[in-house]
């Protein structure tokens, strides 16, 4: 009689709740990975950073590139109510890295990736304590080298320049750094412009060449100023060694300008002035940096709602604590003195 009772009751409840499915998976909350990364982009740009985070780390979790970039870039420098947390931005630009370290330099995606080595450089340069994750310049190096020789980034060889310079990580060796200063700066990288600019006017551990010293201090002035905001060490330098130079230093470093891309300066003041850029915030030889990529960065707000939304389509590279191709100095290092 309990029995028949037990049965009448468990009919009854399926009456009223309807058919129930045993042992169906719970149906998925996103109608798919790109929908979610889609919905989490519209939530950010309507202010609610935090809301639009389980959207974009389920897109992340099912390998869509612009949902790990997304989520590296809030964690890196937290936004809106998002607090900082290096551990996890390190943990989602470690997965661009490993799945694209070898992607062709061409590829669309290659300027992100580039970047995740830059920011990854950064926190092993540093470590994370939170994680732990020990400082090993070492590697910092590593990945900053194949960031600056494989992908052509101006902040790679920026902070490689800085390592050789102070001979942190790798054996001291100003001639390489200079060569790294010198193809940044050619790509107009403000900090490589001015502390390639100082190396030369003061002779630091260099021949003297004070005249092309001054006009790479001045085109660094100058682009700074049209990016809309120079660092206090960059317009310090500036002011010391105008105040310093000669006429005759100055009229030649103003002859030298357009050989090394003053020209476009003006264009690009005046293209600027009608809307006001981010902070350019740079770090003098010897200080300590932000563990994110600063030119990158500040595209990538803009810039990562048009990335790829799914996988390009390369081969998985291998994880970056083992080989990707990791060369010595690259190609791109020689002949490059200024």
């Amino acid at each position: 009689m309990l029995t028949c009772r037990i049965a009448l009751g468990a009919a009854a409840a399926l009456l009223i709740l309807g058919p129930v499915a045993v042992g169906a998976d719970d149906p998925p909350p996103y109608a798919s990975a790109t929908d979610a990364y889609r919905q989490g982009v519209s939530t950010i740009k309507a202010g609610k950073v935090a809301a639009a985070l389980p959207a974009l780390e389920y897109a992340a979790k099912h390998g869509v590139l612009g949902a790990e970039i997304k989520l590296a870039h809030i964690y890196a420098a937290g936004r809106d109510g998002v607090p900082e947390d290096d551990a996890k931005a390190y943990t989602y630009y470690r997965a661009i890295a490993d799945q694209y370290a070898d992607i062709s330099p061409s590829n669309p995606v290659a300027p992100f990736v580039g970047e995740a080595f830059v920011a990854l450089g950064q926190y092993h340069l540093d470590g994370i304590a939170a994680m732990p994750l020990p400082a090993n310049p070492a590697y910092a190096a590593d990945l900053f080298r194949h960031a600056a020789s494989y992908f052509g980034n101006a902040d790679a060889q920026y902070d490689l320049a800085l390592l050789y310079l102070k001979g942190e990580g790798v054996e001291k060796d100003v001639g390489l750094a200079v060569n790294w200063l010198a193809m940044a700066a050619k790509k107009q990288h403000v900090a490589a412009q001015a502390t390639l600019g100082e190396l030369l006017w003061r002779g630091t551990e260099v021949r003297q060449r004070e005249a092309r010293g001054l006009a790479l201090i001045t085109l660094a002035h100058e682009n700074a100023r049209a990016a809309g905001k120079e660092p206090k060490w960059i317009a310090d330098l500036y002011a010391e060694a105008f105040a310093k130079s000669d006429a005759a230093t100055r009229k030649e470093a103003s002859a030298l300008l357009p050989e090394l891309g003053g020209g476009a300066v003006a264009d690009a003041a005046s293209a600027v002035a009608a809307k006001p850029a981010s902070p350019i915030v740079l770090p003098a030889v010897g200080s300590a940096g932000k563990p994110v990529a600063p030119a990158a960065a500040a595209a990538a707000a803009k810039s990562s709602d048009t990335v790829p939304l799914g996988k390009p389509g390369a081969p998985p590279a291998a994880p970056i604590g083992l080989s990707v191709g990791f060369s010595g100095q690259g190609s791109d290092a020689q002949g490059l003195k200024p």
